[in-house]
């Protein structure tokens, strides 16, 4: 299971690089990327969220300074990411291309502490 999520956020991630979708979808691809891999690090640690419940977006994030030792800084920066997500879902907010940006190289940030840290495990 973890293997698959490192795997589907790395497609997601190289999907979100291409610069033939729109800033809303490769936020988006980003974002996805972004959660996979909190859920991953997550699983590797022996835990796992309802999905079904709401708030599990907050809790992978919050939980990533358990999971794989991220900073608070960086966290917030998530978290903050979480919440332009769900404007640009239920508003139709548009993205701008330094906000494509900073998702795409959070998730590419996430991505390589992850994978150190499942490799430790």
């Amino acid at each position: 299971m973890i293997k698959r999520l490192l795997e589907a956020a790395q497609s997601s991630l190289q999907d979100a690089k291409l610069n033939s979708l729109s800033n809303e979808s490769r936020f988006d691809l980003a974002y996805k990327a972004i959660m996979q891999l909190a859920n991953a690090a997550l699983q590797a640690k022996g835990y796992r969220v309802l999905t079904s419940v709401p708030g599990h977006h907050q809790l992978m994030i919050q939980a990533l300074p358990l999971t794989v030792g991220l900073d608070t800084t960086t966290v917030i920066l998530l978290d903050q990411l979480r919440k332009q997500r769900n404007a640009i879902d239920y508003s139709g907010d548009i993205v701008s291309d330094a906000l494509t940006s900073d998702v795409i190289t959070q998730a590419e940030v996430l991505l390589k502490l992850v994978q150190k840290s499942v490799i430790q495990i």
